[in-house]
């Protein structure tokens, strides 16, 4: 879809500020959608700001997943819900090692947000003595919103029968019309499975084999997807540059630990191929994206193992647009210049 803008919010405060700002400012509604929901700063103040824009007339809706409402933030999402917010607690009962894990943020038909940010601090650095991870969202306006719109629509709508939620007509709502149009071309993307197609998936793919450059690839969890691996294999062979940065043994958060030499093992043959592999360096990384040659990004929930690929249901955008794009790549040269680059297999310690 053409006629959009595309600003990506490249740290923690960065990202906050901006939500904050949209949901404090909200005239008709808010739509979330997160895996986690803390009972921290961030999910305190976010709480807070939700039920005081409800008592206020605004149409606030939330979608969390079930089971992870009950390892982090019981009291705030209790809060809401007292205080009339609108919770679904997301859970398929054929898929119950499956998660929730879009990340979004939709005001007023207008702005949304998408990207790889929790409400917690351990993503907006609220809390100046914890931990803060490095993570990038994107905000954008435009058609593409509408068909943000359509798609959570189509999500909580799947749940008034069953739950007794309301929600109301589409309509023909045009979001973003009373906005000037930008030059960002940008694709939403909602991958469910089973159920769905795997869009994110063929779209990391189709882009990797039409890289003719240069591919930056920030992923947290690069547990090797055999697709994905031999797509970027193909492409050193091509003469693409390949650059990725994902987590170290060292900073990678202390849930994920046990597939750090999983991590490791899959990076093994992207090494001896020419990758340029680079290894974190102190606070978990938690970014998302993938750019190609300077004009395509692709940024959202979705990590480059297999769970989001068979089990977790992922939001992306896929976003082009050269001048957001060249931003983007100049943080994550910083980001690799604070990281360790991996030259041989040795280097990568796997056990």
């Amino acid at each position: 879809l053409g006629g959009n803008t595309s600003r990506f919010l490249k740290y923690g405060e960065a990202a906050f500020a901006m939500k904050d700002s949209l949901i404090k400012n909200a005239k008709k509604r808010i739509y979330i959608a997160s895996y986690s929901f803390h009972d921290d700063i961030t999910g305190s103040e976010t709480a807070d700001m939700l039920i005081a824009r409800k008592r206020e007339g605004v149409e606030v809706k939330v979608v969390l997943d079930h089971k992870v409402i009950y390892t982090s933030g019981t009291k705030a999402v209790k809060r809401m819900t007292d205080a009339g917010v609108e919770v679904l607690r997301y859970i398929d009962k054929k898929r119950t090692g499956d998660y929730w894990h879009m990340k979004m943020l939709m005001v007023d038909d207008k702005y949304a947000i998408v990207g790889g940010m929790n409400y917690s601090d351990l993503y907006s650095h609220k809390d100046p003595d914890g931990p803060k991870w490095r993570d990038t969202d994107v905000l954008y306006t435009g058609p593409a919103v509408a068909e943000t719109r359509r798609i959570f629509a189509g999500i909580w709508n799947a749940e008034v029968e069953k739950k007794k939620l309301a929600f109301g007509l589409i309509g023909e709502a045009t979001p973003g019309a009373d906005q000037a149009g930008g030059n960002a071309r940008i694709a939403v993307l909602f991958q469910d499975p089973p159920y769905s197609s795997p869009s994110i998936l063929l779209d990391i793919v189709k882009a990797i084999y039409g890289a003719t450059r240069r591919i930056n690839i920030e992923n947290p969890y690069y547990v090797a997807v055999p697709a994905i691996t031999q797509a970027l294999i193909e492409a050193r062979a091509r003469g693409v540059e390949v650059n990725i940065l994902t987590n170290s043994k060292k900073s990678i958060d202390a849930e994920a630990k046990p597939m750090a030499d999983i991590i490791i093992k899959g990076l093994l043959p992207l090494v001896p191929a020419g990758v340029n592999v680079y290894l974190k360096k102190g606070e978990t990384l938690h970014s998302k994206f993938m750019t190609v040659d300077g004009i395509y990004c692709t940024i959202g929930s979705y990590n480059f193992h297999p769970r989001s690929e068979r089990y977790d249901t992922e939001m992306n955008v896929s976003i082009l647009d050269p001048v957001a794009i060249d931003g983007l790549n100049a943080e994550f040269e910083k980001d690799l210049a604070a990281a360790d680059r991996i030259r041989t297999v040795d280097d990568l310690e796997y056990e």
